[in-house]
Order: structure tokens, then C-alpha cells, then sequence
């Protein structure tokens, strides 16, 4: 779903701003070359939204406190997640799933099931209304059934990659550290 405009055709929404400077930090997103959703850069979307069963929200709500506190452990194995949204939506008949990750869809689908499958379970058998789990063969077809893609998408850094961010952080703390040092 890659929306090309020529800068001719293009007006800004506000007529105050310029459609030159609008043009200039514009970002193009392009599909996936394997699977559904939109690229950035690096970068790339992955939105899931699939039905929930009768019980599901509450067995989810249940789980959510648990699934928030491994967050950060299961998907730090992954390495290739920015970031993570996972909620009950329209009324807790829908369930969820948009991330940004670095790296092409079916690397990350591999990494995902060879990773994360405990939490995803965890957080989705029993919601998900017929999710088979990610260890059984129907997991990605069930996904793909499920997958939308997003008609607008805007990645703040698209060239980062996670490990590029946290060496940034890394780079940053340190310098920071040596500056503080020589301050004192």
C-alpha cells in the first residue's frame, strides 16, 4: 500500500505549512517483500487482529499482568523489537497485535516462534478465538489469516535497529559518564 504523490500534486493539509519542507521529511513506506505490511527503512509494521473467544478477555486480563512483567525478557530474545502493543479492542470481541520490529517478515515470524512461543502462548491460547498455538503448523496461517495491513505508518528512526539503539544508549551513558568525571 505505498502511496506515491509527485510534490506537484501535493498540497499540505495546512495551508501555513510549506509543502516543500512537508516533502523534505516525507517517508515513503513500501510492502514487505514476504509477507503483509508496510517497510520503512529498516524498519517494518505487523499488525494482527483476530476474534476472541467467549471468555477470552477475561482469561486475557488475567494473563496481561504476567505477560507485561516477561515483555521485555521475551521479546529482548528476539533482539529485532522497537516496540509492542497488544490489547482487547471493539468492545473485548477483538484481540490485538501491532509491532515494529528491524528485519523481513518471515526472519521474524521464524524468530518469533523459535523465541518467544512460552509468552505468545501464554498470552494468546484461549483468546485468540481458534489460535492453535505458535509449535503447531496451522500458527502461521492462522496469523496470516488474521494479519491487516496498516494504511499508515510512520517509523521516527527507520534505519535503527534495536542493537543500533542500544549502542547509542550505551555510547551516551558512557560519554556522559566520562563528562561528569571530568566535570568533577
Amino acid at each position: 500500500m505505498s502511496v506515491q504523490v509527485s510534490e506537484a500534486a501535493y498540497s499540505p493539509i495546512s495551508a501555513s505549512e510549506s509543502a516543500d519542507e512537508i516533502m523534505r521529511v516525507s517517508q515513503t513506506p513500501r510492502q514487505q517483500t514476504d509477507g503483509v505490511g508496510l517497510r520503512v527503512g529498516n524498519l517494518a509494521e505487523f499488525t494482527f487482529i483476530a476474534p476472541v473467544t467467549p471468555g477470552g478477555a477475561a482469561l486475557f486480563r488475567e494473563r496481561v499482568v504476567k505477560g507485561q512483567i516477561e515483555a521485555a525478557y521475551w521479546e529482548g530474545k528476539l533482539g529485532t523489537v522497537q516496540d509492542l502493543r497488544i490489547c482487547l479492542i471493539n468492545n473485548d470481541t477483538q484481540i490485538l497485535f501491532a509491532a515494529t520490529y528491524s528485519d523481513e517478515f518471515k526472519p521474524y515470524v521464524i524468530d518469533v516462534i523459535k523465541f518467544a512461543t512460552p509468552w505468545i502462548d501464554y498470552m494468546f491460547m484461549g483468546v485468540g478465538e481458534g489460535f492453535p498455538g505458535l509449535s503447531s503448523p496451522d500458527a502461521v496461517p492462522y496469523l496470516q489469516k488474521y494479519q491487516v495491513e496498516a494504511n499508515l505508518w510512520y517509523a521516527a528512526n527507520p534505519d535503527a535497529t534495536v542493537r543500533d539503539a542500544a549502542r547509542a544508549q550505551k555510547v551516551s551513558r558512557i560519554f556522559n559518564e566520562l563528562l561528569d568525571t571530568a566535570q568533577s
